[in-house]
């Protein structure tokens, strides 16, 4: 809007400008938060947003203006993480701030308040459309890519349309007209924004604060190129009309056929770089002495015909450059314009930017054209630069995902053109790359992930492209492999060449990758479908054991489609409660006595059937579905073993696992100390098994974690000992209560080859250091008595019984209390003295 007095606007325009101050009034008061969540980091981003209001990028819009701010960037990540209420006082604190500026000054008071209320309005409707899509606050995951499109759109057509409105109104033009001209092209920038603002946010919230910066590199060059377009319209509009006033000039001269003032008159009219005019009819080429200077050359060299001209033109840009000059000559383009490279007297090639226009006779017949030459090699170069910064890897230098796209597209034209021609995608993951950043820093992270992208190079092809996608992976493009083993024979190479250890800052690391191979076969009609192929491939690698190499076959994608159903049920199955908690007796084997449980879930189905646990699990831990789980076990298996504790007197003892995917959880201890005292559970009866898997990845912040937990009073169980990664080192560091030996172990004692001298290690080695034992997978008595002559003080498995149902396992307590009465039993072996018996199985 211009800036002129609430009164000389027309009543439509003051009256849309009232009710839009009127409504966001209303909502302020409505909407105002009685406690502002997360008071520091409100505090931030409202402090962000101020500083970033004062950073805006001016509009030309008419005969008026508006501004483009890069505080929408940090006002939209506020929306996602604190919600629409608190961000309203956000976006409010950033109109009075962007108001305070020097340049705003002059401005009216009812604009700064008009501006403010569309801020106000923008953000709650956003807030609002957000939510009605499914969007939650502060959650990031898969399931808020629909709601955040549907906020970013709303925010850009909410604010841009308001806008727009109150313009079209004081300046009597069709909204639609001045919402479509000057509005419409700012899109990207809400979505570049949007997109930087969501990637900040998810890094804030998964503890990822270091990646916040990098979120500002895709605003700073959506801005750059803003601003160089609007330079470049400027100069367009201003190199337009000083050819036009050249043009109107060069007839008004031709007419006086006075040629002396003619070339000096288009020369002034000209650019203030190097001039330029030849004579048509004559051929005669004349340059500025400034026109020399661009290439280096001295005023005394004669530049004297068109073909010195074009002596200096790059070879690949000379045919371009005739075309464009001839067309203007014949009348197709009402101005000559043209960027090409000259070659400058030492050697090297500068870009410039030629400017003309052609003189016609009465006849309509070119007879002279003139103009300016610019070197615009500078202006080239940040063109390139960013050119190349949208199409490759910041980190490495590699290609990123939106370059390999389009080279796969290119080689899937070629397979469509030809039945013979065949390319390969190699999808490339990195085996345990977390644990390097987690051990040595992301620093060394970064340099490893460059010298990985190194090392990859070397075994290519030429004609073969290499891609970072993000993060730890990777992707190749083999060009045409035909009927050869070329992939496989790459994929060999790649494996070969990293065995050989990294070093890095006098660090010894080493590397395996997992990798999924595709092949064009003439049917994917997208990039993505065949990079989709490869992916499936490389988490079939992953799944059978890492450091390998699979090939896509048809049945992995119905795999994937397989795992992505069980996904979606098993969210279902926990907002429904479908799972139940089973519970095997731990059994005591000198006093035979039952004394506590391990609980174990069970998902029962609604076709009756039941999923086991080896399923389900590891989708859980991909897909973080594992809390809940967790929390859902631990909950009720707590609950009802209280129960149990208070009904039988007794104080029994109760094991729960936790995955390693929850050792990074702030709210883990938390969770653990209100689940036993929510339920009444005897304090120091409730063991969690871990695996050595978390203690391999551990370090201070493994032992600081572990103690916290111990201090609730809670024991902690080394699970499945004696498999994976043991080492005596984890039980010297790491103060453990108990192990549990594998049942592999136990289920060859007796056999030829028996495993009891192992076990009786073991056994030994926990005594020694003050642990307990407890053998699991006990399924003879020829294996229990063993383990009780091995002094192994306690024992699970099927010998004494499956894992039971609520009601089966009560029977078996029941059962117990009356067999451990003295009246009950004098023993005659151990089977007897055990109380073996049948149990259901479940």
């Amino acid at each position: 809007m211009a800036r002129q007095s609430l009164t000389s606007l027309p009543w439509s325009a003051r009256l849309f400008v009232g009710g839009t101050v009127a409504a966001a009034a209303i909502v302020l008061v409505t909407s105002l938060p009685e406690t502002l969540p997360h008071l520091p980091l409100w505090v931030t981003l409202a402090t962000a947003s101020a500083i970033a209001s004062r950073q805006k990028l001016r509009l030309p819009i008419g005969n008026s203006a508006s501004n483009l701010s890069i505080a929408y960037t940090i006002d939209f990540a506020s929306l996602l993480l604190l919600g629409p209420d608190a961000t309203m006082l956000v976006a409010l604190l950033s109109g009075w701030a962007q108001s305070t500026n020097k340049a705003s000054h002059t401005n009216p008071a009812y604009r700064t308040i008009f501006n403010i209320a569309i801020l106000v309005l923008t953000v709650q409707i956003t807030g609002r459309a957000f939510a009605l899509a499914g969007g939650r606050f502060g959650v990031f995951d898969l399931a808020m890519l629909v709601p955040l499109l549907v906020a970013v759109l709303s925010y850009f057509l909410a604010n841009s349309i308001l806008v727009a409105t109150v313009i079209g109104l004081s300046s009597r033009r069709h909204l639609w007209k001045v919402w479509y001209g000057d509005f419409l092209w700012t899109g990207p920038s809400y979505f570049v924004g949007a997109s930087a603002a969501t990637a900040a946010a998810a890094a804030w919230t998964l503890g990822w604060g270091w990646l916040i910066p990098l979120a500002a590199a895709p605003v700073y060059l959506t801005f750059r190129s803003y601003r160089v377009y609007l330079d470049r319209i400027a100069a367009e509009t201003t190199h337009h009309s000083e050819m036009q006033a050249l043009h109107e000039k060069a007839v008004e001269a031709l007419r006086a056929a006075r040629e002396s003032e003619q070339r000096y008159a288009l020369a002034a009219a000209g650019s203030n770089d190097g001039l330029w005019d030849w004579d048509l009819t004559s051929n005669a080429f004349y340059v500025s002495d400034r026109w020399k200077l661009m290439l280096g050359l001295p005023p005394e060299v004669p530049i004297q015909r068109v073909d010195d001209w074009f002596r200096h033109v790059h070879p690949d840009d000379a045919t371009d450059l005739r075309r464009v000059l001839d067309r203007h000559l014949a009348g197709h383009t009402a101005h000559f314009e043209h960027e090409y490279r000259m070659r400058h007297q030492g050697g090297r090639y500068q870009w410039v930017l030629c400017r003309g226009v052609a003189v016609q006779n009465e006849q309509n017949v070119p007879i002279r054209i003139a103009g300016s030459q610019t070197d615009v090699t500078d202006q080239r170069r940040v063109q390139d630069d960013l050119q190349h910064a949208a199409l490759h890897d910041g980190l490495t230098g590699l290609a990123n995902r939106a370059l390999f796209s389009e080279l796969l597209e290119r080689a899937l034209s070629k397979t469509r053109r030809s039945a013979s021609y065949v390319c390969a995608v190699l999808f490339i993951d990195l085996d345990h790359f977390k644990l390097v950043n987690d051990s040595y820093g992301h620093v060394i992270g970064d340099q490893f992930l460059v010298a990985i992208g190194k090392r990859l190079l070397q075994c290519l092809r030429p004609g073969d492209a290499l891609a970072r996608l993000g993060g730890d992976e990777f992707a190749i493009l083999l060009d045409d492999v035909g009927e050869s083993p070329v992939a496989s024979v790459i994929s060999e190479r790649l494996h070969t060449t990293l065995r050989a250890p990294f070093e890095l800052e006098g660090r010894e690391i080493w590397a395996s990758v997992s990798i999924g191979v595709a092949f064009s076969n003439g049917h994917h009609q997208d990039p993505e479908e065949l990079l989709r192929d490869a992916d499936t491939a490389m988490y079939r690698s992953k799944a059978q054991g890492r450091s390998q190499t699979q090939t896509f076959d048809p049945s992995m994608h119905e795999s994937a489609i397989g795992r992505l159903t069980l996904e979606t049920e098993l969210r279902r199955a926990i907002e429904r409660q479908e799972f139940v908690v089973h519970y095997q007796p731990i059994i005591e084997l000198e006093t035979r006595d039952v004394c506590g449980f391990e609980s174990l879930i069970r998902w029962p189905r609604e076709d009756g059937s039941m999923t086991p646990p080896i399923d389900f699990i590891p989708v859980a831990e991909e897909t973080g579905l594992i809390a809940p789980i967790t929390r859902l076990v631990l909950f009720e298996a707590c609950r009802q073993v209280a129960e149990w504790q208070r009904h039988f007197t007794r104080p029994l003892t109760l094991t729960v696992n936790i995955s390693t995917k929850l050792f990074d959880r702030p709210t883990l201890v938390a969770e653990v100390r209100e689940a036993i005292s929510s339920t009444g559970l005897l304090p120091g009866t409730l063991r969690l098994e871990i695996t050595e898997s978390f203690l391999v990845n551990g370090s201070e912040q493994v032992v600081a974690r572990l103690d916290e937990l111990r201090s609730i009073p809670v024991e902690l169980y080394l699970d499945d000992f004696g498999t994976g990664f043991s080492s005596l080192s984890y039980l010297h560091r790491y103060r453990l209560d108990a192990l549990k030996i594998d049942r592999s172990f136990i289920s060859r004692i007796g056999e030829r080859h028996s495993d009891a001298p192992i076990v009786a290690s073991i056994v030994n080695l926990a005594r020694e250091l003050g642990m307990g034992v407890i053998a699991e997978g006990v399924e003879t008595v020829a294996q229990a008595e063993r383990l009780a002559a091995l002094e192994c003080p306690h024992a699970q498995g099927y010998l004494f019984s499956h894992p039971l149902s609520v009601e089966d396992a009560h029977a078996f307590l029941a059962q117990q209390q009356i067999s451990s009465r003295p009246s009950a039993r004098p023993s005659r072996d151990l089977a007897e003295t055990l109380n073996i018996r049948p149990t259901v199985r479940h």
